[in-house]
């Protein structure tokens, strides 16, 4: 059985076993970070057949196998008890592409699992992009399709660092570390990052544009992004933290017509975050059941405590981009508001 280690912020651990495919997808995703030695383990999540319910283990049965599937993949998982040290969870997929169903159970079970694990380390994996720019690093929250990852993109073509482009790890001292995830792009960005686009690998151009196609030839049906490692932009593994000097929620409105940024308070931003990470967790509590949902909700106790010390003190901004706008529109404006393609 093939296995891969990553060591994270806090030395949160995670293992991954199984099929090779899976194997592969987890080195793509989290490569900088593979480490040789395991150490203590915080997660670990192995990959391959689930069988009936007579190969379940005794201590299987705090959670039941639940079953998923989105478009033209599914899968089943069991997560395993929540009050295991470590958490492990087991997970079979099942349609094509298998990368689509990968990337999906990454971001439905594996991940929201991940977090769980981090704030028993006393950190946040929190949805939301890290950019350094002329006064610090400014963490971005938003939810998905909010613009982190194409600002992102445009951040490391000027020249700048970022932590993530969806998520990130925080601490409870205003600090964060990045997480070293492949960056998500869709066709869509040859029109709202076109410098960054002319950068991308011929192979990686061609691959957004098949998708392009492939979002038409279906009607919108099959629109999967493309994961893209962040060397491709000039990206550098730096596991070091950094200081949040600013936070910015950003989100789409249909309240306006133009740009609009208010000032906001650390609560805010704690509100915000704790419901984009409620978000995130939706589909694990439906999969584990009632022992996942208690073990979800005294997690977000404690990440919602972290956040508080985290965030106390420092400012922040809400940045409403009207819904109304189209992608290239809200992108560019946000991109001018943050002052992200001037000088890094």
């Amino acid at each position: 059985m093939e296995a891969a280690v990553f060591a994270f912020a806090a030395d949160l651990r995670l293992r991954v076993t199984g099929e090779n495919a899976a194997i592969r997808h987890a080195r793509r995703e989290y490569g900088p970070a593979e480490v040789s030695q395991t150490g203590r383990l915080d997660l670990e999540v192995s990959f391959g057949s689930l069988g009936g319910d007579a190969a379940r283990t005794a201590d299987d049965v705090h959670a039941p196998t639940g079953r998923g599937g989105h478009k033209t993949v599914a899968w089943r998982v069991d997560a395993g008890d929540p009050d295991a040290a470590p958490l492990r969870a087991r997970i079979e997929t099942s349609g094509w592409p298998t990368p689509f169903a990968l990337s999906l159970v990454q971001g439905y079970v594996l991940e929201p699992l991940l977090s769980i694990a981090a704030a028993r380390r006393g950190i946040v994996l929190i949805p939301g992009a890290g950019i350094v720019l002329d006064d610090g690093l400014v963490l971005l929250l938003g939810r998905s399709r909010a613009g982190k990852s194409t600002l992102a993109a445009r951040a490391l073509t000027a020249g700048r660092t970022i932590l993530g482009d969806d998520q990130l790890f925080v601490g409870p001292e205003a600090t964060a570390w990045p997480f070293p995830r492949s960056l998500r792009f869709y066709p869509d960005l040859a029109r709202t990052a076109p410098g960054s686009f002319a950068q991308l690998r011929p192979r990686t151009r061609q691959g957004l544009r098949l998708r392009a196609a492939l979002a038409r030839l279906s009607a919108g049906y099959v629109r999967p992004s493309l994961a893209v490692n962040g060397s491709e932009l000039g990206q550098q593994w730096d596991p070091v933290a950094r200081p949040i000097a600013r936070i910015v929620l950003i989100e789409r409105t249909g309240d306006r017509s133009d740009l609009g940024a208010d000032e906001a308070s650390p609560r805010d931003a704690v509100d915000w975050a704790a419901e984009l990470l409620h978000e995130q967790r939706a589909r694990l509590v439906g999969l584990g059941g009632p022992a996942w949902r208690e073990a979800v909700e005294q997690t977000a106790h404690a990440e919602r405590a972290i956040l508080e010390r985290s965030f106390a003190g420092c400012p922040v901004e809400r940045l409403a981009v009207p819904s109304s706008w189209d992608a290239p529109t809200a992108v560019g404006a946000a991109a001018r508001w943050l002052g992200i393609d001037g000088p890094g």
